[in-house]
């Protein structure tokens, strides 16, 4: 689009910059990195451009906006017509003081009761809670990524409510700081009532302590010892939930645990089920992120799942 825009801009300035990033790659992917070339930033970035760019020429040129995912975070035996999700708020700056809002998620934590959206709702038919109650369990996550285990232990909690006997379960969880707090309640609930076995907490940003990842503290000698024979157990299901690097780190981190072959079993039988994303974050760091409250279909306030 750049060539195109060209023959609109009036500044000779203007004109060569576009014409210089719309045949030179290079040029385009750095301009790219050091202002990210949104059209919101086009006229700003040349603004001999503004009043020239019809508006036909935009929508012809603009992008589809993708459909975001979020997964379900609560499992409907125990909420009934409800579904909850779990949005982290993403603020990012780009260089300089002014900071940006991811589209979907700002919009998602600032629903007001009663919004109408639309939604559609999709299902993982791989990422299941196993037939058999008395599989012992090892769920791995980060942050949001807690929102469709969180559904998955809602429905264990409810068949432990029935006096149904279940196998062991582990939940090694990663988020910044101990102060961010996530879930922190409910997870000391599931493990006081017994869905949860125990879990192995690490935190990436913890004031004055040495970052760890969920991958380094399955390392631990402690840890290790409790999930290697679960992995190697014929009848174990893992479940894995953030990003699609740190899948593929858990699963190199189970080959050390255990061996390749039992996580190729895994695999190949269906027991390690993967809710991962693998965008690339925006250019520029992180601000902050907040998690927003549940949000409930009665009121229409959801937005597009990723599992069910």
């Amino acid at each position: 689009s750049c060539l195109d825009l060209s023959s609109h801009a009036t500044s000779v300035k203007d004109k060569t910059l576009l014409k210089e990033l719309g045949r030179n790659k290079d040029d385009y992917d750095k301009m790219i990195s050091l202002c990210g070339m949104k059209w919101m930033d086009v006229f700003d970035i040349f603004p001999s451009l503004s009043g020239r760019v019809t508006l036909s020429f935009l929508l012809s040129s603009m992008k589809m906006n993708h459909p975001r995912s979020y997964s379900i975070a609560s499992c409907k035996t125990c909420v009934g017509s409800s579904i909850d999700l779990v949005v982290g708020s993403f603020i990012f700056s780009r260089g300089g003081s002014n900071h940006e809002v991811g589209v979907c998620s700002n919009f998602l934590t600032n629903v007001k009761e009663g919004d109408e959206i639309t939604f559609k709702i999709e299902s993982n038919p791989s990422f299941h809670y196993p037939l058999d109650p008395n599989a012992p369990l090892i769920f791995i996550c980060t942050g949001t990524g807690f929102a469709p285990i969180r559904g998955l232990l809602q429905m264990r909690s409810y068949f432990r409510s029935r006096g149904e006997k279940m196998g062991k379960a582990y939940l090694v969880f990663g988020s910044r700081t101990i102060e961010e707090g996530l879930f922190e309640d409910e997870i000391e609930n599931f493990i006081t009532e017994g869905t949860l076995t125990d879990a192995f907490k690490c935190y990436s940003r913890e004031p004055g302590k040495k970052k760890q990842y969920t991958t380094d503290i399955m390392k631990t000698e402690k840890v290790e010892q409790v999930l290697a024979p679960i992995i190697e157990n014929g009848d174990s299901h893992v479940y894995v939930c953030g990003s699609a690097h740190m899948l593929e780190m858990c699963k190199s981190v189970m080959i050390e645990m255990a061996s390749k072959f039992h996580v190729s079993k895994l695999i190949d039988e269906g027991r390690l089920h993967s809710d991962v994303f693998g965008a690339l974050k925006p250019v520029g760091s992180v601000i902050g992120r907040s998690r927003s409250a549940s949000m409930n279909v009665g009121s229409s306030v959801i937005g597009r799942s990723r599992s069910a």
